[in-house]
């Protein structure tokens, strides 16, 4: 589910949820406060949706099908993308695990809209002020053909295979620009537009996973919808 909204708002919010009516509700209350929004059924859905859009802060719900809420915050956090937790789990014990998993704040459904957004601006402010401090020293990523590796800018190495290193050279050698669906069909040796691109799709989909699992962080790629990728070093 996507909901785009307020394009004049510098932030994007994620909601992770598997209810369809709260995930309605939550991204429609969210949109209306001022934010880009877009919704996700699931962890795994969330990480394709990644592929086409940003997250600045991301809403999660712990008790998810396929990957656990809390195994996707423990991600976020590791990556750096503020996280907080939305659920109906409001023991102590599972409040706990959410916090120590990396999760900024903690609401019990049923929850106040105006709190959730209270809350979510005051983690963005944070955020933001903590980029600034840092942005300064920042590492980029890097590619390394000859030893067909990726180094993140956490300097985490990321192995590739022969067809993982043609697509990233491809996408790394225009510094940031975007490559047409065209440009990378040819590169990576596919006739068949359709079909090559599906593949090139599902390529970039293990890719994702393998970067995220191996360095904690995600790989910035971004498709620019009916034209190509982009490689947001």
């Amino acid at each position: 589910m996507t909901t785009a909204g307020a394009e004049h708002s510098a932030h994007t919010i994620a909601v992770v949820e598997d209810d369809e009516d709260i995930l309605a509700n939550v991204c429609r209350f969210l949109q209306k406060s001022g934010f880009r929004v877009w919704g996700a059924s699931s962890a795994e859905d969330f990480y394709v949706h990644l592929l086409r859009d940003k997250a600045d802060l991301v809403v999660v719900d712990l008790g998810l099908p396929g990957e656990s809420g809390l195994s996707l915050v423990q991600r976020l956090a590791a990556q750096r993308i503020p996280v907080v937790v939305q659920t109906a789990l409001g023991d102590l014990e599972h409040r706990i695990a959410g916090l120590e998993a990396g999760a900024l704040q903690y609401f019990v459904k049923p929850t106040d809209m105006n709190e959730l957004v209270a809350g979510i601006r005051s983690q963005l402010r944070g955020a933001g002020a903590a980029s600034q401090a840092s942005g300064a020293g920042l590492a980029r990523w890097r590619l390394e053909p000859a030893a067909a590796q990726l180094v993140a800018p956490n300097q985490l190495v990321v192995r590739l295979t022969s067809r993982e290193l043609d697509f990233l050279r491809c996408l790394m050698a225009t510094d940031g620009g975007l490559v047409s669906k065209q440009a990378l069909l040819e590169a990576m040796g596919h006739d068949g537009v359709e079909d090559g691109f599906h593949r090139i799709e599902s390529m970039l989909t293990r890719l994702r996973r393998k970067t995220l699992d191996t360095t904690g962080t995600p790989l910035p790629v971004r498709a620019v919808f009916g034209r190509g990728l982009v490689f947001i070093a």
